[in-house]
């Protein structure tokens, strides 16, 4: 009488088991910014929020190299590590677009972090002064 119990149990889990390895859930992008929250560590509080930001989209970018990402790195470093071999001067015209901040191919990343948080803190001061 227990055997069939057993029988059904056991058909049960197996079934289980392999639906899941059939039926998985469609994967999801990259979350980048979870991938370069380590930069944060590198930076202090005004600064970390902007950081994290600049590195995630650097990461679509670059990929997976992202993660040895320095505040010493500078912009010809980073546009290195892409695989479609990008050079500094897309990174440049796409700070100065995105950001309004100007800078060149020897601009570290820290620098960069630092000039576009005292742009986005001025753009703050002038939308509350409106």
């Amino acid at each position: 009488m227990t055997t069939p119990v057993y029988i059904l149990l056991v058909a049960i889990l197996l079934l289980m088991t392999i639906g899941r390895l059939i039926f998985r859930p469609a994967r999801k992008g990259i979350d980048w910014a979870l991938e370069v929250a380590f930069v944060r560590l590198d930076f202090t509080q005004p600064y970390r929020d902007v950081a994290q930001q600049l590195a995630a989209g650097l990461a679509e970018i670059v990929g997976m190299k992202i993660k040895q990402l320095k505040p010493q790195h500078n912009l010809n470093e980073i546009a290195a590590w892409s695989p479609d071999h990008i050079v500094a001067k897309d990174l440049i015209t796409l700070f100065l677009i995105a950001f309004d901040v100007r800078c060149d191919p020897d601009t570290t990343f820290g620098d960069l972090v630092e000039r576009v948080a005292k742009k986005k803190s001025s753009r703050e001061v002038l939308t509350l002064g409106a």
